[in-house]
């Protein structure tokens, strides 16, 4: 049985696109800014807003994949298609930031004049913004990869905004333009900080591999806890999408609980949800074999 996300998924989609209207607004301030201002800083945080937009285009997208009918082809429906958008965000993310680090280091060997009221009135808009949109997802970043994907790009917008905001406090007040590139500089190491915990998390779901926050050996101790159940191997638990988890594998049960292989299995399953969450349990019965007992000594 799949587990219904479409309640919190269209909670998040509303919250998405007023999140994408005020990033779309912010890239055209940002960039407007920075450019007549000649701050690489603000330049640099209109290019990191503007992943945002895009990652929020590609998260409502992805939410409403998401909520499409399984079909014969698609058994699990779209719900990958927002843990591949999740690893291209963090992909796309990884290469803007070490594209702001390399205009960062070409600004500091030709310093610019960059106009520091311009930029402080502006960065402050951004700041104002960024802010609002991180209110807005803090509620629903637990919803999927993707919104929790979003939300980071809207703290890292923040940060970004509050460093762009004190690099021209300094041009206003000392005339000094060389914190401006320092501040493109952590910028850019905050967007590739971000991006690699978002990177990682959706290759190791594409990959299959067992969820963090899931041992596999607990879970194979609670499944030989339910009574009936001998032993248990040839365990995997991956993740479907955010929040959905699937296991398989082979249960070896006592020979005189064979006939009731069904109401243990059944029983397994919703010690499963409970203890882990687990939605998607398919488990083989097997009965108990002198093999079975050699094979499950050896693996899981």
């Amino acid at each position: 049985m799949l587990i219904d996300l479409s309640i919190p998924s269209r909670n998040a989609e509303r919250r998405l696109w007023i999140a994408l209207a005020i990033s779309s607004a912010i890239v055209v301030i940002e960039f407007t800014g920075g450019f007549l201002g000649q701050s690489l800083a603000l330049l640099s945080d209109s290019g990191h807003v503007l992943t945002d937009v895009l990652a929020i285009s590609v998260s409502i997208l992805t939410l409403r994949l998401g909520r499409m009918q399984h079909t014969a082809k698609r058994t699990f429906g779209y719900h990958r298609a927002e843990i591949f958008a999740a690893l291209v965000n963090g992909s796309t993310l990884i290469a803007v930031a070490l594209l702001i680090i390399y205009e960062a280091f070409l600004r500091f060997q030709q310093p610019a004049r960059v106009q520091g009221t311009l930029v402080l009135s502006l960065a402050s808009l951004g700041l104002l913004g960024n802010l609002t949109t991180t209110g807005l997802l803090s509620r629903t970043r637990k919803t999927s990869l993707n919104v929790r994907g979003v939300f980071l790009h809207a703290v890292g917008d923040t940060i970004s905004s509050i460093a762009v905001i004190v690099s021209s406090l300094v041009v206003v007040f000392t005339g000094y333009s060389g914190l401006d590139p320092i501040a493109a500089v952590l910028i850019g190491i905050l967007i590739m900080r971000s991006a690699y915990s978002l990177v990682r998390d959706s290759t190791n779901i594409l990959l299959e591999a067992t969820p963090r926050h899931l041992e596999l050996e607990s879970i194979a101790k609670t499944i030989r806890s339910v009574e009936g159940v001998k032993g248990v191997h040839d365990l995997h638990v991956w993740t479907i999408t955010s929040g959905l988890y699937a296991l398989s594998g082979h249960v070896t049960l006592d020979s005189d609980k064979i006939s009731q292989g069904s109401i243990i299995i059944e029983k397994v399953a919703a010690e499963l949800k409970e203890s882990f969450g687990i939605e998607h349990v398919t488990l083989q019965m097997e009965k108990e074999t002198l093999e079975n007992i050699q094979h499950e000594s050896s693996t899981l």
